[in-house]
């Protein structure tokens, strides 16, 4: 379900006629709606760094002459895993510009990665804290487009996003759908979070459960 379905069927929901076209999103009504989806799709989303759909895994080969790496990673990095095990954090990145530079370690310095010189092939393991993706499933901040797509798993993100944008939208308890919409979230996000805790930083085996890039 993208972007335009959710607002659309939230808009039938709150009696509103839905929209044709994501251009047509003019009205204030409209607008706000909007930013009520944006705003709930990243607490959703920032609720539990658990989430499985967090969970990205990016390639990254090493160079003999190679240091600094200039990595496209938003989010919590869990770990780095090279062919001979994974790779300790070293936080005095000065190391890895000496004649002995610590092996199987990497730092962070001036926005960059810092690893040691070698032919090795990585797996970074991190929990993204991007949680839209465009049309072509790159990882963006926001709903912008109407083909953008939450990273939300579909059978939770009508149940949340919907029921959640409809009782924020209208933020009146003397609703008579106030209470269906605001209970249908609040059980979805339940069973979302239930499903948090099946992973754990002890629990995580490679490639498993995690987004490949």
């Amino acid at each position: 379900m993208n972007y335009l379905e959710i607002i659309n069927k939230t808009l039938i929901e709150l009696n509103y006629a839905p929209v044709a076209a994501f251009s047509d999103l003019t009205k204030m009504e409209h607008k706000r709606l909007k930013n009520i989806i944006n705003r709930l799709n990243k607490e959703i989303c920032n609720a539990s760094p658990n989430f499985y759909f967090r969970q990205v895994i990016k390639r990254l080969k090493l160079y003999p002459d190679k240091t600094e790496y200039a990595l496209d990673i938003s989010g919590k990095v869990s770990k780095i895993v090279g062919k001979n095990g994974e790779y300790i954090f070293e936080a005095d990145y000065s190391k890895f510009y000496t004649d002995n530079p610590p092996e199987n370690s990497y730092s962070f310095y001036g926005g960059k990665y810092i690893f040691p010189k070698s032919s090795d092939d990585l797996r970074i393991f991190y929990s993204t804290d991007n949680f839209v993706l465009n049309k072509n499933d790159e990882f963006k901040p926001d709903f912008e487009n109407g083909d953008d797509r939450t990273i939300i798993p579909s059978n939770f993100a009508e149940k949340l996003l919907i029921n959640g944008g409809a009782y924020n939208f209208k933020q009146n308890s003397a609703h008579p759908k106030y209470a269906h919409w605001k209970q249908e979230y609040d059980k979805a996000l339940a069973e979302l979070l239930s499903g948090a805790k099946k992973i754990s930083g002890t629990d995580i085996i490679i490639d498993g459960g995690y987004r490949k890039l």
